[in-house]
């Protein structure tokens, strides 16, 4: 006798079980039992029953499926493709709930389906279910399905990463820049810390950092250029540490000469003790660190430069007061 004659039996009860007002769960389980055995319709109740034997010895192992097993029935049989779809469609409609994005579990199991299906049977999943089968693959065309049935995309699109844009250096921050890389002593560590700046800011940026710590270069140098030099400039020998110190003074000054009740003539003062300390190349190197970005001829030139830039803010404010 064949499995197709139980299953014949079996459903012949459903209609006595209705007419007896029998629990709607009862009768459901019958038909999903009847509907189970469609895949075994044309084998012999006696290998059925040898092959339930092998499933209880499956079950024993820990490997029986859950109450909501893959939607490939790997495990106990091999649906065709009406069957698939039926599964699928049930699947999507349990698991990937309406408006929401569809879960990486449940991708992860659409794409393993994917790889265990053939096109010829994804067309015809896509028939049973009315999706048009215009695709290349089985990758392709279970995409096509699930979005017909759930209204997502199985393949998620990356957000493009936006897009890197220079930092544009004002001064504040180049002499920030600037006193960070001179209080770095470790080689490696100023090194790594020169190759991010020179990733990070725009070419004419890197030349104004690399002048103010003391670089020289021509209008050619490239942007690695001015990177190499502005390393060299930090390990520069002793004499431009001179340099360093008097631009590092003028800073201290200028930050003076901003307070809201600034010493000026003592300030005047001290710049007066500078310019004395310094001459010709060495003032117009600490203009230059100092960040004054004009071209400079001469020593009067540097001073003037210098000057300016220590009590530009000052004059701001009194300009502003003054209006």
């Amino acid at each position: 006798m064949r499995v197709s004659v139980l299953q014949q039996f079996l459903r012949s009860l459903i209609s006595p079980l209705e007419a007896s007002a029998a629990p709607a769960s009862a009768v459901a389980a019958l038909q999903r039992a009847c509907q189970g055995l469609d895949p075994f319709q044309d084998k012999d109740v006696a290998d059925f029953a040898e092959f339930l034997t092998r499933a209880v010895a499956y079950e024993r192992e820990g490997n029986w499926p859950s109450v909501n097993p893959s939607i490939n029935g790997r495990i106990v049989d091999e649906p065709n493709a009406a069957e698939y779809a039926r599964r699928l469609r049930t699947f999507l409609e349990r698991e990937v709930a309406s408006g929401n994005t569809i879960p990486d579990a449940v991708r992860a199991e659409l794409h393993r389906l994917a790889k265990r299906l053939k096109p010829a049977q994804i067309k015809e999943m896509a028939r049973e279910l009315q999706v048009e089968d215009g695709f290349r693959n089985t990758k392709q065309g279970i995409e096509k399905i699930v979005f017909r049935l759930t209204g997502q995309r199985l393949s998620e699109r990356k957000p493009r990463a936006p897009r890197r844009t220079a930092v544009e250096l004002d001064q504040a921050t180049l002499e920030q820049y600037a006193a960070e890389l001179r209080n770095l002593t470790d080689d490696e560590e100023r090194t790594r810390r020169v190759k991010e700046l020179v990733k990070q800011l725009k070419g004419p940026d890197i030349r104004a950092l690399a002048e103010s710590l003391g670089a020289r270069g021509t209008a050619r140098t490239t942007k690695d250029g001015w990177g190499e030099k502005l390393l060299e400039a930090l390990v520069a020998p002793p004499e431009d540490n001179k340099i360093a110190r008097l631009t590092e003074i003028l800073a201290a000054l200028k930050a003076k000469a901003e307070g809201p009740d600034a010493p000026i003539d003592e300030i005047e003062a001290e710049l007066r003790s500078l310019e004395d300390q310094m001459h010709d190349e060495e003032a117009v190197a600490v203009a230059k660190r100092f960040g004054v970005g004009r071209q400079l001829d001469s020593r009067t030139q540097a001073i003037q430069e210098i000057r300016r830039r220590v009590f530009e803010t000052k004059r701001a404010q009194e300009s502003v007061a003054h209006s």
